[in-house]
């Protein structure tokens, strides 16, 4: 869903396509830029990237990393001869050794001495710890069993705009958010002026306790689901 999506679903909604707005396009368009900079504190739909790997890594060209969550090594990017062997290439080993058993015991006692090391060295220093300056854009990363050539960064990423938000319930959590901001602002602007000896009522005062309300639910929901990895419906 694009920004005008939005706006046409919003307007709808509030009018039936039978009543005017008193809030034209371009006002309901800041509203819902508005509803998802309030969103972006809550979004944890995250993305991936991958960098040349380094204990200092920039990432001011990735301008749209919200938080960082996790760094990962790419399996054979240039992290040595360090992955376990294909287990139908250790049976081969075996049964054409079945009597000296060498090739297959001597591979399993080379991985136990790398295993061991690992071990030590993830003891004394965590392999990937890091640390992101978020003002410097700077990702500092520890290595304690060699450097890779590559990483792949973990991030929730910022929304600019709301076509952005790909996933169903962060688009009608936007929507809602907007919905509710918008009732709001047009129960003021209808509660602005009230006539006592009029025929009719409007409903201003409605709309803005609505509004309120559902602001209030939506901002709760999104607090608890915060906690989460995924969030609840």
């Amino acid at each position: 869903m694009d920004l005008k999506d939005y706006v046409d679903k919003i307007k709808f909604q509030l009018t039936g396509g039978v009543i005017e707005c008193e809030i034209n396009d371009k006002g309901l368009e800041k509203i819902v830029l508005m509803a998802m900079e309030e969103m972006n504190r809550y979004y944890n739909v995250t993305d991936l990237i991958q960098v040349k790997a380094s204990s200092c890594i920039d990432l001011m060209e990735y301008p749209e990393i919200e938080s960082i969550l996790s760094v990962h090594r790419i399996a054979g990017a240039g992290n040595g001869d360090n992955s376990i062997a294909d287990p139908a290439y250790v049976s081969q080993l075996q049964m054409y050794n079945t009597y000296s058993g060498y090739y297959s015991n001597d591979w399993i006692y080379r991985y136990l001495n790398y295993a061991t090391n690992q071990q030590i060295a993830n003891t004394s220093s965590t392999d990937l710890d890091f640390r992101y300056d978020e003002l410097g854009k700077k990702l500092y990363v520890n290595y304690s069993v060699g450097t890779p050539s590559q990483l792949v960064i973990e991030f929730v990423p910022k929304l600019h705009d709301p076509s952005e938000v790909v996933t169903n319930f962060w688009q009608d959590i936007l929507y809602k958010l907007s919905l509710a901001h918008t009732k709001v602002i047009l129960g003021r602007i209808r509660t602005r002026y009230v006539q006592s000896n009029a025929l009719w009522t409007d409903d201003g005062a409605t709309l803005l306790a609505e509004g309120n309300d559902e602001l209030s639910t939506l901002r709760e929901q999104l607090r608890v689901a915060t906690d989460l990895v995924l969030p609840i419906d």
